[in-house]
């Protein structure tokens, strides 16, 4: 339909109702085509299923109790890095490979260790047997029983490191830090070629695949907040709110909260905005913004019946950046103009 024949048939469906007779105060009666030429479309009010806070500035954080550190155990050269952020990780996956100098000799240090560790322990062996003839002092043996005692420590503390750099195929040398839990990479601070330190931070990696979100709610709200309720990101992720109000920030006029997220991508440091669900009140609906229009002062929406349409006033609660309202005055279920409301209240009521 071209848009001259549609003004057309809108300014001939003004003077039909301008001249149409009484139906009921407030009721428009518009036939099928009438209602194409408006472009009125139809939809239900749903039952409301939280009142939203859009746009609240939010952080995401690391849960102190779903991180573990990798540091580096010797000091070197970093050959390779195999992992990046935000990759998934599993128990004992190599994740970046080193050159170390104390790494190349860890293997003769153990092996020497060991040696000396068996020879202390036969030592302490025998002497104990002397002492139970009565041939050697308790002394001696104690003596013997101490250097055994040591030799173990050392074996098993060198043990123990090189169970921290396990070797890797190539360079002497060469040792590779691996995942200790499965999860996803949030830091990493290694480059290739660079020169690291022991004990330096290699990477953090979040165990399974939640992370946590402090949000900044405004003051006024935070009676409302308490945890489980929903958080929203702007791709729709969706996170529950596990920590609820604070001490109020004297700038903002805020109090924070904290929501945990899983499966959703997201790093450390990163700023966001999302959308809070506090509770809506009984009898609240949901409708597309565009079921909005203004009348008399006020806002309303157009409830469709078997006799037209009425202008029902309604308060406005909350609004979302994704053009949904959330409104009080129309029943939950009841049939609504979702598209061509303005067109609709331009027009007057049959009777007017």
């Amino acid at each position: 339909m071209s848009q001259t024949t549609l003004k057309a048939l809108r300014h001939g469906l003004l003077c039909l109702l301008l001249s149409a007779p009484a139906v009921s105060a407030q009721q428009w009666v518009l036939t099928p085509a009438q209602r194409q030429a408006l472009g009125i479309e139809l939809g239900p009010a749903k039952a409301a299923e939280g009142l939203p806070l859009d746009g609240l500035p939010a952080r995401v954080m690391i849960a102190p109790d779903a991180a573990a550190v990798v540091t580096v155990p010797f000091a070197g050269v970093v050959a390779q890095v195999l992992v990046r952020e935000g990759a998934t990780v599993r128990h004992g996956e190599p994740l970046a490979r080193l050159q170390s100098r104390e790494a190349m000799s860890l293997a003769a240090d153990l092996a020497a260790a060991r040696s000396q560790q068996r020879v202390a322990a036969a030592q302490a062996a025998r002497d104990r047997a002397l002492l139970a003839e009565g041939i050697i002092p308790a002394a001696r043996a104690q003596a013997s029983a101490a250097q055994a005692e040591a030799a173990a420590a050392r074996w098993r503390e060198l043990e123990t490191a090189a169970a921290l750099a396990p070797p890797a195929a190539g360079a002497p040398g060469l040792y590779e830090l691996r995942a200790p839990v499965d999860g996803r990479v949030i830091e990493r601070t290694l480059l290739p070629g660079a020169a690291v330190e022991p004990l330096a931070k290699a990477f953090v990696i979040a165990r399974g695949s939640q992370v946590l979100v402090e949000l900044r709610v405004p003051a006024r709200h935070a009676a409302a907040l308490r945890p489980g309720l929903v958080v929203r990101l702007a791709d729709g992720h969706q996170g529950r709110l596990v920590e609820a109000a604070g001490a109020v920030d004297p700038g903002s006029q805020s109090v924070p909260a904290r929501a945990i997220f899983t499966d959703a991508p997201l790093l450390p440091g990163q700023q966001l905005a999302v959308t809070l669900w506090l509770p809506a009140p009984a009898g609240a609906v949901m409708v597309p913004t565009s079921a909005l229009a203004e009348r008399e002062g006020g806002n309303v929406v157009f409830v469709a019946d078997n006799r037209g349409f009425s202008a029902v006033p309604v308060r406005i609660l909350a609004q979302t950046v994704a053009g949904q309202s959330v409104v009080t005055g129309v029943q939950p279920g009841a049939t609504v103009v979702v598209a061509g409301a303005g067109a609709l209240s331009a027009l007057p009521a049959a009777g007017h």
